[in-house]
């Protein structure tokens, strides 16, 4: 049985509560693209300096997981440093699998981007980000922007 994709985010900390409980902390999905003042040699930017959290629950087996981070081409910009993501659930094993991952990139253009989890065999799911110019609050679901 292949697992279910529990969660996947990008946040400032991961820890744990009392009860041993996940704890996200500063969950966010845009990075502010940097443009320098004129006259300086700089040119436009945005840094992600992020912990990758994903999580995975409810499968039976051993599953290795490619992640990386891909342009909205498809373009691949990052790739885990420690390659495939092995990890095992179902009886006798964890009922649940968390990674949490240390991502720095530099982005010279604005746009939208998606860490990609390839769970073999076949199972692919998207984590999605922007890096724009304006970064605003988050939104509800259903919710209309101002």
């Amino acid at each position: 049985m292949v697992p279910r994709l529990w969660f996947g985010v990008l946040c400032n900390g991961v820890g744990r509560d009392e009860a041993g409980r996940i704890t996200l902390q500063q969950v966010f999905n845009q990075v502010k693209y940097e443009t320098p003042p004129a006259g300086t040699a700089l040119v436009p930017f945005a840094r992600l300096s992020a912990i990758l959290a994903i999580g995975f629950s409810e499968g039976l087996g051993r599953f290795d997981a490619a992640i990386d981070l891909r342009d909205i081409d498809g373009h691949v910009l990052w790739e885990r440093p420690d390659g495939r993501w092995a990890f095992a659930l179902g009886p006798g094993e964890a009922n649940a699998a968390v990674l949490v991952e240390q991502v720095e990139y530099w982005f010279t253009e604005p746009g939208r981007y998606f860490f990609q989890i390839r769970l073999s065999p076949t199972e692919a799911h998207q984590i999605l980000f922007e890096v724009a110019t304006q970064v605003g609050p988050a939104q509800q679901q259903g919710e209309q922007p101002a």
